[in-house]
C-alpha cells in the first residue's frame, strides 16, 4: 500500500448549521502540514445557515442549489477532490487535533475511527440509543479496546457507517450502489462492497466525538428518514430483519381482524400485546431501573417514527411496483 501522506476531507451537509462551527474548526485545525490536506464542503441545498458559516473558514465549497440527497453530495465530494485519499466526514463528527497524523502513521485504508457517540447522560434519547447499541452490537459496542476488521464474516453485527471514513477514491467510487436515492442505505451497501475485497479496519487509536440529536423534533424528524434507508436494506428478501418484518406484519393483520370481527376483544388484546412488548422491551434493553422509566418512555417515540418511515418506504415500492406493472401491460 501506498504511503498515506495527502487527504481531501469531504464534509457532505444538509441543514448542518448546528454543528458546523465545530466540525470545521477541527478539521481546519488540524496537527498536519496544511498543504498535505484540503477541506472540501459539499452544501446539498441548505436553507439555514450552512453555507454563510462555511464562507468563515478556509475550504473548498461547492453549493448545490437544490438537496439532491446525500449519495451525490459524497460523490461530487469524491469527484471534486484534489488527492486521492478520502476521509469522509459529517457534519455531526468532530475529529480530533490528531486525526490526519494518526491515519499517516496507521497507513491502512479503508479505516473507521473510534466514535463517541455516547455523551454519559443517564436519561432521554442519548441514554436510550445507547442502550439499543449495547443490544444491538454486543460484543463489538462499546467497541473493544484492540482494533479489529469488519469483514463479510462480522458485517452485520458490527457498528459502522460512513459518518468518518478513510477511503481511496477509486474503492469509494467503484462500490457505489446502482441505483441510489433519498431512500437508499448507500452507507451499508457501499460498506458491504467494500469489505467483498477490502477489510475495513476499526482503529482504536484514531478517535472522534459523534454529536447525538437530543431535542424531540430532531430526533423525530432524524428517525423518520432512517426508517427508509433500514429498510431498504434490513428488510427485503434475505435482509437480516426480513422474517421478524413479515412476522410483524402478520400480527398486525390478525389484530386488524379482530378489532373487524369483534371490536372490544381486538381492541383489548391489542392493547394488550403492545403494552406487553413494551414492557419486555424495557426490561431486555435496561441496564439499571432508571432505564427502565428512559426505554418505556423513549420506544414508543423512536418505534412510531421509525415505523412510519418504513411504511413510507413500503408505500413508495407498492408504487414502484405498481408503474412497473401497468407500463409492462
Amino acid at each position: 500500500m501506498k504511503p498515506l501522506t495527502h487527504f481531501s476531507i469531504v464534509v457532505p451537509i444538509y441543514n448542518g448549521a448546528e454543528t458546523l462551527d465545530d466540525c470545521l474548526t477541527a478539521l481546519v485545525h488540524q496537527d498536519y502540514p496544511q498543504d498535505r490536506y484540503e477541506v472540501l464542503v459539499v452544501d446539498d441545498g441548505s436553507t439555514d445557515d450552512t453555507v454563510e458559516i462555511a464562507l468563515r473558514y478556509p475550504v473548498r465549497l461547492i453549493s448545490f442549489g437544490a438537496n439532491q440527497g446525500r449519495v451525490v453530495a459524497r460523490n461530487t465530494g469524491a469527484r471534486e477532490a484534489q488527492f486521492e485519499t478520502l476521509v469522509f466526514n459529517d457534519v455531526r463528527v468532530i475529529p480530533e487535533r490528531e486525526m490526519l497524523a494518526k491515519i499517516h502513521q496507521r497507513n491502512y485504508q479503508p479505516l473507521i475511527p473510534v466514535v463517541y457517540d455516547y455523551d454519559g447522560s443517564r436519561w432521554g434519547f442519548s441514554r436510550f440509543f445507547f442502550l439499543l447499541r449495547c443490544k444491538i452490537y454486543a460484543p463489538y459496542y462499546p467497541l473493544p479496546e484492540k482494533e479489529f476488521f469488519i469483514t463479510p464474516a462480522n458485517f452485520d453485527q458490527v457498528p459502522k457507517g460512513a459518518g468518518n471514513l478513510v477511503c481511496d477514491r477509486e474503492l469509494w467510487l467503484v462500490c457505489q450502489p446502482q441505483t441510489a436515492d433519498k431512500s437508499t442505505n448507500d452507507d451499508t451497501r457501499i460498506l458491504r462492497e467494500i469489505v467483498k475485497d477490502h477489510p475495513i479496519l476499526r482503529a482504536t487509536t484514531i478517535t472522534v466525538e459523534y454529536h447525538q440529536r437530543t431535542d424531540l423534533r430532531a430526533v423525530v424528524a432524524h428517525t423518520f428518514w432512517r426508517g427508509p434507508r433500514f429498510a431498504d436494506y434490513y428488510l427485503r428478501p434475505g435482509g437480516r430483519y426480513y422474517a421478524p418484518y413479515v412476522a410483524i406484519w402478520l400480527v398486525l393483520g390478525l389484530t386488524i381482524l379482530g378489532v373487524i370481527l369483534a371490536p372490544a376483544i381486538g381492541l383489548l388484546s391489542g392493547g394488550g400485546l403492545l403494552l406487553l412488548g413494551l414492557v419486555a422491551a424495557a426490561l431486555y434493553l435496561s441496564q439499571t431501573i432508571t432505564d427502565f422509566i428512559v426505554v418505556l418512555t423513549s420506544l414508543p417515540i423512536i418505534v412510531g417514527a421509525f415505523g412510519l418511515g418504513i411504511l413510507r418506504w413500503q408505500a413508495m415500492q407498492l408504487i414502484e411496483y405498481l408503474v412497473k406493472t401497468e407500463s409492462q401491460v
